[in-house]
């Protein structure tokens, strides 16, 4: 738990590899080196809308999810990565003190940069972009540049960025090797997500808790409160996966789906949530996908998905 606190199918061949390549476009060309990092598209699911567009609504094209992962220490050793980050970008990385921690940011900030720039076909060079905060303290991107959505998460392990060009998004990921003490179960879980789980055997109950603890966590980024809103106030069920809260308040007009899948890292195993906000005009579908650090001793290629709702 205090990790997320700390930080806020088929495969082939992904054009984000080149990104590497092209980390200083606009500000002159690094020659092909075999450090530069390599991705891969990974897990991937269609998302079609309940409700089919009227006669007066043209369906859109596709709205699109994607999903960067890599391993921090693994994505780190491609050290042309390190010039995607600004002065700025140092400087906060540099307030954070304990080494874990700061190797994960750091890993986060760039898949954040590639992430976006790829967003936008590198129309935005990944270094160029740059950052404010809303009133309630959600990162956006700054005003002047495309108005991509984004979320991060990361733990020591892993590092996770959800980047999407239409739709609001939040993403958390925890380990799911963790303890969830009775007073973490008290302090941050609603009574009825505590009786849900009360009869489990112990290390399912954590893997639930961890699930109920990650979809408050993206739930909240997307709207942008964060830990403002008492989390023990807001109620998830799992099965069918969906938020059944009594909190009031404009946010919670606004339509939600989740999707709650595990990866695997090395020989350890990461639940991640994504909350997607559905849009006003009637998109075809969402599609969501993995694009993972190619890397053997990484990021697994599959992920196990729990379902939308």
């Amino acid at each position: 738990m205090s990790a997320t606190r700390r930080g806020s199918a088929n495969s082939n061949s992904s054009s984000p590899a080149d990104d590497g390549e092209r980390m200083t476009a606009g500000r002159g060309s690094e020659r092909r080196s075999p450090h530069r990092p390599k991705f891969s598209k990974g897990w991937r699911k269609t998302i079609e809308h309940e409700r089919a567009p009227t006669e007066s609504e043209v369906a859109d094209e596709s709205d699109h999810v994607d999903i960067w992962a890599a391993q921090p220490e693994a994505l780190l050793r491609a050290h042309s990565c390190l010039k995607l980050l600004t002065d700025e970008d140092w400087f906060s990385l540099q307030q954070i003190h304990d080494a874990g921690i700061r190797q994960s940011a750091t890993a986060a900030r760039i898949l954040l940069r590639l992430g976006l720039a790829k967003s936008v076909d590198r129309k935005v060079a990944p270094s160029d972009w740059r950052f404010e905060r809303s009133e309630h303290g959600k990162p956006t991107v700054s005003k002047g540049l495309p108005p991509i959505h984004f979320s991060v998460a990361h733990v020591d392990e892993i590092s996770i960025v959800a980047v999407s060009r239409r739709l609001g998004i939040g993403v958390d990921v925890e380990s799911i090797d963790q303890d969830v003490s009775e007073s973490v179960m008290v302090g941050f879980y609603h009574a009825e997500e505590q009786d849900s789980v009360r009869d489990l055997q112990p290390r399912q109950k954590v893997r639930e808790l961890l699930r109920f603890w990650t979809l408050k966590e993206a739930y909240t980024k997307m709207i942008g409160v964060g830990h403002s809103l008492d989390f023990d106030t807001i109620k998830f069920v799992l099965d069918p996966l969906a938020l059944a809260s009594e909190v009031g308040g404009a946010h919670m007009k606004r339509p939600t789906r989740f999707e709650s899948l595990y990866i695997p890292v090395g020989h350890g195993l990461y639940h991640v949530s994504l909350a997607i906000e559905q849009p006003q005009q009637c998109a075809a579908s969402t599609e969501v996908q993995i694009i993972s650090l190619a890397n053997p001793k990484g990021i697994g290629h599959r992920a196990r998905t729990r379902g939308i709702a």
